[in-house]
């Protein structure tokens, strides 16, 4: 299964691409883009996601007008549609450094780890515990040292 066809429940698939094909024809009137939360705990409040780890990261406290919670409905459409892994045994024989989260939901840890397979060499994994945020805040420092590493080792 891809990863598009996992983002959401199943059975609001219909109305989803329903609101996708809203969008577009409004934008086609003229109309700016609808837009969205990025998150919301409330499901009647439609969002690009509700999970645990996105609300945290994303509703953090910082700074008053440092960002809004939203994004145009264009943007999670295009999320559905991009499948990276379908195009990583192209990558080689460029290098190529995947650091995957082993509980993420978001970038779903099996498939992540599905297309590192089928990818060419040259080519290095780097497990990072816990979910799709860690390696940018709990794990950063791991992530950021193999992500430094790579570079080093094939840029110089």
């Amino acid at each position: 299964m891809t990863k598009g066809l996992r983002r959401g429940p199943s059975d609001a698939v219909a109305a989803l691409e329903h609101a996708f094909a809203e969008d577009d024809r409004a934008v086609g009137r003229g109309e700016p883009p609808r837009r969205q939360p990025i998150v919301s705990a409330d499901p009647a409040v439609p969002a690009s996601y509700r999970a645990l780890d996105a609300l945290a990261f994303y509703l953090q406290d910082i700074p008053a007008g440092s960002w809004a919670n939203q994004v145009t409905v264009r943007s999670p459409r295009a999320a559905r549609r991009c499948e990276a892994g379908a195009w990583i045994s192209r990558v080689s024989p460029t290098r190529l450094l995947l650091v995957v989260a082993l509980g993420a939901t978001i970038t779903v840890t099996d498939l992540a780890l599905a297309a590192y397979e089928r990818a060419l060499q040259p080519k290095k994994l780097e497990l990072i515990p816990g979910g799709h945020f860690d390696p940018y805040v709990a794990e950063f420092a791991r992530s950021s040292a193999a992500t430094r590493s790579s570079f080093e080792e094939h840029l110089s």
